[in-house]
């Protein structure tokens, strides 16, 4: 079974090559397309983990789907929110992971102009959040209004909570009893880090540059007292080295900044 995965923003076709430059994940319809085609009628998983994007480039990728003469699975192997949920409504199952989310909400659009303008926006919302409702009170066993009113308040569903609404048919792995679920205080850089570094990479000139990143007091004093820590440990193990004791073995310090950059 082939597996595509369905991964960052959901992006009209054009918009591919400007998220390519800035190094970020997108999933387009040419890409499901060009998945499907090559696919040619095999059963298919679409592995899902992303936060949505374009209403028009889901639909594309929903109507794909829902024309493929294979069986589509869906799996959500993170997060599956607003356009992101459009192949969960073509599926002939879906699947998430244990700590995995979805949420789902009404059409959104920025619009300016006179009360007119807004008039007809108003319309051309209330028209495509109301298709959805009905698709997914189709696949929730619910009415419009019920699925209109999850919308409404946009609402998120746990694992658990999915299944229990019918738009998730199972979770994964919930009959194995060997897969271990944890959290780590790995170091973890924020998105506005992350973009500073990639732009300073993308460079293409010989000039040298430098990033600034600034450090809370919280931030520094945690920093302190984990190099304090570290450098009593190495001491104690130099000292018991020169003892001839074996030496310790510490690996309580693999995390520098525990609380990541902000």
């Amino acid at each position: 079974m082939k597996t595509l995965k369905f991964n960052g923003v959901v992006a009209d076709n054009d918009y591919e090559e400007v998220y390519d430059w800035f190094g970020m994940e997108c999933i387009t319809p040419q890409k499901v397309a060009d998945f499907l085609n090559e696919a040619n009628g095999e059963d298919v998983t679409i592995q899902i983990n992303s936060g949505g994007g374009s209403v028009f480039a889901g639909s594309e990728i929903f109507t794909d789907l829902s024309k493929y003469q294979g069986k589509v699975i869906a799996e959500i192997s993170g997060l599956c929110a607003s356009a992101a949920t459009f192949p969960l409504l073509a599926a002939d199952k879906v699947a998430i992971t244990p700590i995995g989310q979805v949420m789902i909400h009404n059409v959104s659009m920025i619009q300016q102009g006179d009360y007119r303008d807004m008039a007809s926006s108003s319309d051309y919302l209330l028209g495509s959040s109301g298709n959805l409702a009905n698709l997914y009170a189709n696949r929730m066993n619910i009415s419009a209004d019920e699925a209109q009113k999850l919308m409404d308040n946009e609402t998120w569903f746990n694992a658990k909570q999915a299944v229990e609404s019918g738009i998730v048919d199972e979770i994964l792995f919930e009959n194995n009893q060997s897969v271990q679920m944890v959290a780590s205080f790995s170091p973890m850089l924020s998105p506005d880090k992350i973009n500073q570094f990639k732009n300073m990479i993308k460079r293409d000139d010989n000039k040298n540059h430098t990033i600034d990143i600034a450090l809370d007091k919280k931030q520094m004093d945690s920093i302190s007292k984990l190099i304090d820590e570290k450098i009593s440990a190495l001491k104690a193990e130099f000292e018991a080295n020169n003892s001839a004791e074996k030496p310790l073995k510490n690996q309580k310090f693999k995390p520098l900044f525990l609380g990541g950059i902000k």
